[in-house]
């Protein structure tokens, strides 16, 4: 009887771990490069995502950095200040693909984008 219910148990175990999701972790990530090409890629997914263009990035170096930012539009002819804040993105890597998180108040916030034609690298710690 003790070893039917051990049999049970460890079976239970098996069964249990083998229904675990395997799907791939996002790390906080890198470019590669930053090259022309690169940038240019970044910068037209991070329109896109926006809905908006130009695309002005704040200081920061992509290549060693995980965090973005997008500078707001300047203010326009017939205002003389802005209180619009950068909004900021992480760039994370999951498997193989790069990918742009949105942070921050707006509505779309944690959304995922792709970034197509763009090599990224984990972050050092």
């Amino acid at each position: 009887m003790i070893g039917r219910v051990s049999a049970a148990i460890f079976l239970s175990a098996v069964l249990a771990g083998a229904c675990q999701s395997t799907a791939a972790v996002a790390t906080p990530a890198v470019l590669t490069q930053a090259d022309a090409a690169t940038m240019a890629r970044l910068k037209a997914t991070l329109a896109k995502a926006m809905g908006r263009s130009p695309i002005e990035l704040g200081p920061g170096d992509p290549t060693q950095s995980s965090v973005l930012s997008v500078l707001p539009l300047p203010p326009g002819p017939l205002e003389d200040r802005s209180l619009a804040k950068p909004t900021i993105f992480r760039l994370e890597i999951e498997g193989k693909t790069c990918m742009l998180v949105r942070e921050g108040e707006h509505g779309a916030s944690g959304a995922r984008i792709t970034l197509e034609g763009v090599a990224c690298r984990a972050a050092a710690p």
